[in-house]
Protein backbone atom coordinates (compact mmCIF):
# COMPACT_ATOMS: atom_id res chain seq x y z
CA UNK A 1 0.00 0.00 0.00
CA UNK A 2 0.94 3.24 -0.25
CA UNK A 3 2.68 5.26 1.96
CA UNK A 4 2.95 8.80 2.25
CA UNK A 5 6.42 10.24 1.21
CA UNK A 6 8.83 11.49 3.67
CA UNK A 7 8.10 15.08 1.91
CA UNK A 8 4.89 15.03 2.58
CA UNK A 9 5.21 13.80 5.92
CA UNK A 10 7.69 16.63 6.66
CA UNK A 11 5.25 19.39 5.44
CA UNK A 12 2.51 17.84 7.06
CA UNK A 13 4.53 17.79 10.00
CA UNK A 14 5.36 21.22 9.95
CA UNK A 15 2.10 22.43 8.97
CA UNK A 16 0.44 20.74 11.55
CA UNK A 17 2.66 22.07 14.10
CA UNK A 18 2.54 25.76 13.70
CA UNK A 19 -1.40 25.46 12.63
CA UNK A 20 -2.35 22.93 15.97
CA UNK A 21 0.30 24.50 19.18
CA UNK A 22 -1.56 27.52 19.62
CA UNK A 23 -5.01 26.06 20.16
CA UNK A 24 -3.44 23.36 22.44
CA UNK A 25 -4.88 24.10 26.17
CA UNK A 26 -3.87 22.41 29.09
CA UNK A 27 -7.38 20.12 29.17
CA UNK A 28 -6.56 18.78 25.65
CA UNK A 29 -2.90 17.75 27.17
CA UNK A 30 -3.36 14.17 28.94
CA UNK A 31 0.54 14.21 29.49
CA UNK A 32 2.26 17.05 30.74
CA UNK A 33 4.38 18.56 28.28
CA UNK A 34 3.12 16.45 25.97
CA UNK A 35 0.17 16.57 22.77
CA UNK A 36 -1.13 14.67 20.22
CA UNK A 37 -0.59 15.76 16.61
CA UNK A 38 -0.87 14.65 13.09
CA UNK A 39 -2.74 14.57 9.88
CA UNK A 40 -5.86 12.07 11.90
CA UNK A 41 -5.37 13.31 15.54
CA UNK A 42 -8.79 12.13 16.30
CA UNK A 43 -7.87 8.69 15.59
CA UNK A 44 -5.52 8.07 18.56
CA UNK A 45 -5.22 8.53 21.81
CA UNK A 46 -2.10 9.11 24.07
CA UNK A 47 -1.63 8.71 27.93
CA UNK A 48 0.64 6.99 30.20
CA UNK A 49 1.13 3.96 32.16
CA UNK A 50 3.26 1.74 34.08
CA UNK A 51 5.89 -1.17 32.13
CA UNK A 52 7.17 -4.39 34.20
CA UNK A 53 10.03 -4.64 31.69
CA UNK A 54 11.01 -1.09 32.12
CA UNK A 55 10.11 -0.37 35.75
CA UNK A 56 9.13 2.81 35.20
CA UNK A 57 6.15 4.66 33.55
CA UNK A 58 5.98 4.89 29.71
CA UNK A 59 4.11 6.71 27.44
CA UNK A 60 1.88 5.28 24.51
CA UNK A 61 0.63 6.42 21.06
CA UNK A 62 -2.48 3.83 20.34
CA UNK A 63 -4.89 3.87 16.90
CA UNK A 64 -8.26 4.16 17.78
CA UNK A 65 -10.35 3.40 14.40
CA UNK A 66 -9.55 0.86 12.38
CA UNK A 67 -9.89 2.35 9.23
CA UNK A 68 -6.90 5.34 9.26
CA UNK A 69 -5.82 7.15 6.06
CA UNK A 70 -3.09 9.52 8.02
CA UNK A 71 -0.74 9.09 10.76
CA UNK A 72 -0.67 10.33 14.44
CA UNK A 73 2.37 11.35 16.67
CA UNK A 74 2.78 12.06 20.49
CA UNK A 75 5.27 15.66 20.70
CA UNK A 76 6.61 18.39 22.25
CA UNK A 77 8.46 20.93 20.89
CA UNK A 78 11.04 23.91 23.07
CA UNK A 79 13.56 26.66 22.08
CA UNK A 80 17.19 24.84 21.39
CA UNK A 81 19.50 27.74 22.83
CA UNK A 82 21.52 25.33 24.30
CA UNK A 83 22.14 23.54 21.38
CA UNK A 84 22.59 26.30 18.74
CA UNK A 85 25.49 25.10 17.12
CA UNK A 86 25.64 21.79 17.76
CA UNK A 87 25.29 18.53 16.54
CA UNK A 88 22.82 16.71 18.98
CA UNK A 89 21.81 13.04 19.26
CA UNK A 90 18.15 12.13 20.29
CA UNK A 91 17.27 8.56 22.14
CA UNK A 92 14.73 6.64 22.98
CA UNK A 93 13.30 3.14 23.78
CA UNK A 94 10.67 2.30 21.86
CA UNK A 95 8.22 -1.16 21.54
CA UNK A 96 5.60 -1.56 19.02
CA UNK A 97 2.57 -3.76 18.98
CA UNK A 98 0.53 -5.03 15.39
CA UNK A 99 1.94 -1.60 13.47
CA UNK A 100 0.21 -1.99 10.16
CA UNK A 101 2.16 0.27 8.44
CA UNK A 102 4.95 1.96 10.08
CA UNK A 103 5.98 4.16 12.67
CA UNK A 104 9.23 6.01 14.11
CA UNK A 105 11.13 8.70 16.05
CA UNK A 106 11.51 12.10 14.57
CA UNK A 107 12.70 15.27 15.09
CA UNK A 108 12.48 18.60 13.41
CA UNK A 109 14.53 21.57 13.81
CA UNK A 110 13.13 24.81 12.58
CA UNK A 111 14.70 28.09 11.49
CA UNK A 112 12.87 32.00 11.00
CA UNK A 113 9.74 32.22 9.18
CA UNK A 114 8.73 28.74 9.88
CA UNK A 115 11.33 26.76 7.75
CA UNK A 116 12.63 23.61 8.33
CA UNK A 117 16.31 23.76 8.84
CA UNK A 118 16.64 19.79 9.21
CA UNK A 119 14.22 16.63 9.70
CA UNK A 120 14.11 12.84 10.46
CA UNK A 121 11.02 10.67 10.59
CA UNK A 122 13.46 7.29 10.55
CA UNK A 123 11.03 6.23 7.28
CA UNK A 124 13.97 5.14 5.53
CA UNK A 125 14.70 2.76 8.24
CA UNK A 126 10.77 2.00 10.23
CA UNK A 127 9.36 0.33 12.99
CA UNK A 128 6.84 -2.21 11.84
CA UNK A 129 4.73 -5.01 12.90
CA UNK A 130 5.20 -6.30 16.61
CA UNK A 131 9.14 -5.25 18.27
CA UNK A 132 10.09 -5.21 21.73
CA UNK A 133 11.93 -2.63 23.44
CA UNK A 134 14.80 -0.88 21.19
CA UNK A 135 16.77 2.01 21.63
CA UNK A 136 16.48 4.12 18.50
CA UNK A 137 18.56 7.20 17.82
CA UNK A 138 18.66 10.58 15.89
CA UNK A 139 21.68 12.61 15.05
CA UNK A 140 21.33 16.22 13.38
CA UNK A 141 23.03 19.44 13.60
CA UNK A 142 20.88 22.45 14.84
CA UNK A 143 22.15 25.67 13.35
CA UNK A 144 22.60 28.63 15.30
CA UNK A 145 19.74 30.49 13.26
CA UNK A 146 17.18 27.50 14.68
CA UNK A 147 14.60 29.16 16.48
CA UNK A 148 11.88 25.50 17.77
CA UNK A 149 13.47 21.86 17.86
CA UNK A 150 10.37 19.57 17.61
CA UNK A 151 9.93 15.79 18.47
CA UNK A 152 7.76 13.01 19.32
CA UNK A 153 6.95 9.55 17.85
CA UNK A 154 4.71 8.71 14.83
CA UNK A 155 2.25 5.69 13.82
CA UNK A 156 0.99 5.37 10.47
CA UNK A 157 -2.35 4.01 10.48
CA UNK A 158 -3.28 0.99 12.70
CA UNK A 159 -0.95 -0.03 15.81
CA UNK A 160 0.64 0.92 19.25
CA UNK A 161 3.46 2.45 20.46
CA UNK A 162 4.98 2.37 23.67
CA UNK A 163 7.77 5.42 24.28
CA UNK A 164 10.23 5.82 27.66
CA UNK A 165 13.37 7.72 28.53
CA UNK A 166 14.04 10.31 25.90
CA UNK A 167 17.64 11.81 26.15
CA UNK A 168 19.35 14.43 24.48
CA UNK A 169 22.87 14.66 24.14
CA UNK A 170 25.45 16.60 22.20
CA UNK A 171 28.07 14.61 19.96
CA UNK A 172 30.79 15.03 18.11
CA UNK A 173 30.82 16.56 14.44
CA UNK A 174 32.22 13.51 13.04
CA UNK A 175 29.00 11.81 14.36
CA UNK A 176 27.15 11.49 10.90
CA UNK A 177 23.64 12.41 10.69
CA UNK A 178 20.63 10.35 10.39
CA UNK A 179 18.16 12.51 8.49
CA UNK A 180 18.75 15.13 6.05
CA UNK A 181 19.80 19.10 6.91
CA UNK A 182 18.34 22.41 5.09
CA UNK A 183 19.28 23.62 2.28
CA UNK A 184 22.69 25.03 2.43
CA UNK A 185 23.73 27.98 0.67
CA UNK A 186 27.43 27.49 -1.19
CA UNK A 187 29.73 29.97 -1.75
CA UNK A 188 30.94 28.36 -5.05
CA UNK A 189 30.15 25.39 -7.69
CA UNK A 190 31.03 22.61 -5.87
CA UNK A 191 31.46 18.86 -6.48
CA UNK A 192 30.58 19.21 -9.97
CA UNK A 193 31.73 16.03 -10.96
CA UNK A 194 30.37 14.12 -8.56
CA UNK A 195 33.31 12.38 -7.38
CA UNK A 196 33.93 13.98 -3.86
CA UNK A 197 32.15 12.31 -0.69
CA UNK A 198 31.46 13.71 2.64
Amino acid sequence: MKTLSSKSLNVLVIVLVFSLVSFISKEKQTIKGWFLAGSSPESYEIGVVHDSERNSKIAFLKSKDSNIKGFGTIMQSFEPKKFLGKKVKLTAYIKSKDIEDWAGMWMRIDGPSKKSLGFDNMQNRPIKGTTSWTKYEIVLKVPKEAVNLAYGVLTSKTGEIYIDSFKFEIVDESVKNTGHQGSVKLTEPTNTDFEESF
